[in-house]
């Protein structure tokens, strides 16, 4: 029973079928936000027309930056179970060795992520298997109508629906692109060629070519493979995209020779998968009794890795609002602002923004101020290069 009074009205009018939130979408931002709020005594119903998340090629790792967040959501032990860590990485920019970076990472397949989270929901978290066709809102009460015709109510509607445009529509939430230009992932697992191994735990390789429009490279083990993660500025008609496609590696050292270095001879063990995502962020998403949470509201670049971590930073910062609107009447517009004005939540969505823009940059313009830029990240990593170099050197001739 939740520890917030629901309107007397929603219980008259729907008996039983009521809930204090209800999370439509339950990929991760949602499955996590029912998660975190039903942890806090709050009825949630979570609704998403699969009852098992198929195999879908999304986020795929989590990096040391973002465990804190995990940590404050208490989801580690899903990562630690689903998850190959990886605790040391190596960092190669201009065809040289930049860093050997201590880390702590998990590789994961993004299915595996869901359906952990939804067999780990809380005892007050109510899971409904179908498809919502509307949603009605006001400032009291929500009612949610779903395809078989079911009306189920509550006080307040979490969209985390990310890409999908049919119920933000019907809303009229309307969305702006941030940038036309698209980001393109391309994943595929891989083992090393007969009689070789890999010569490192994990590997991030900066493209070496302007001309190629590939901003990185990323390699991890997850589960007996090592998964590789390609990030670039290309369209689905572009030709490399074919190439990459048909024949990964020499697709790969054609557009970065430098790589095959590192990677040498490799044999790809499944297809070579591809997202495109665009830029965009809604507007007229301020309406009485609606939220929108992760890529519902914004979306962000694969290259940046910021995808996932505004997810949870939503989730946070949308778990400390939730009780103090429960505890009065209505769910206003005015209530609701407070998520999107949040200081902690606009810092991360302008960061994620930012990210995009000068990755993307960074990769493809030739202008003289990205030359510049990208002449300063070169000096940079030679000269880490050499630090790394000398502190290993003075190392040895001062060991006894």
């Amino acid at each position: 029973m939740s520890k917030f009074a629901v309107s007397p009205d929603l219980n008259r009018a729907f008996g039983n079928q009521t809930s204090d939130v209800t999370i439509v979408g339950a990929g991760a931002a949602g499955s996590m936000a029912a998660i975190a709020l039903a942890r806090r005594g709050i009825s949630v119903t979570l609704i998403d027309m699969r009852a098992k998340h198929p195999p879908e090629f999304r986020c795929e790792k989590i990096v040391d930056e973002q465990l804190a967040f995990v940590e404050k959501l208490g989801l580690l032990g899903v990562f630690q179970r689903i998850g190959t860590r990886v605790d040391q990485m190596l960092v190669v920019r201009s065809g040289q060795i930049e860093e050997r970076k201590t880390t702590t990472e998990y590789g994961f397949n993004y299915q595996d992520l869901i359906n952990s989270l939804r067999a780990g929901l809380p005892a007050n978290v109510r899971f409904v298997n179908e498809r919502v066709a509307e949603i009605r809102n006001s400032e009291d009460v929500q009612t949610i109508v779903l395809a078989n015709g079911e009306r189920l109510s509550t006080r307040l509607v979490v969209l985390a629906t990310g890409l999908a445009q049919s119920i933000r529509q019907k809303l009229g939430i309307a969305r702006d692109s941030v940038h036309h230009q698209p980001s393109l992932c391309m994943g595929f697992s891989l083992r090393p060629g007969a009689g070789s191994k890999f010569k490192f735990p994990a590997l991030t390789y900066y493209s070496e070519c302007l001309e190629s429009s590939i901003a990185y490279i990323t390699l991890f083990p997850m589960g007996d493979v090592m998964r590789a993660n390609l990030f670039a500025y290309h369209g689905y008609d572009d030709p490399f995209v074919g190439d990459i496609r048909n024949d990964p590696r020499a697709a790969l050292y054609r557009a970065m020779p430098g790589l095959e270095k590192y990677l040498g001879a490799f044999e790809k063990t499944d297809d070579v998968r591809i997202r495109m995502v665009d830029l965009d962020k809604v507007r007229n998403h301020l309406q009485h009794g609606v939220v929108l949470i992760g890529d519902a509201f914004q979306t962000s670049c694969p290259a940046t890795g910021t995808g996932l971590t505004r997810c949870m930073n939503d989730v946070l910062r949308l778990s400390e609002h939730v009780n103090g609107w429960l505890a009065s009447p209505l769910m206003s517009t005015a209530k609701l602002s407070s998520f999107y004005n949040d200081p902690l939540k606009t810092s991360l969505d302008a960061e994620a923004t930012h990210a995009a823009n000068y990755a993307r940059l960074f990769a493809t313009d030739r202008s003289l101020s990205w030359d510049l830029r990208r002449i300063k990240a070169v000096l940079r990593s030679r000269f880490n290069i050499m630090e790394a170099a000398l502190a290993e050197r003075l190392g040895l001739l001062s060991a006894p």
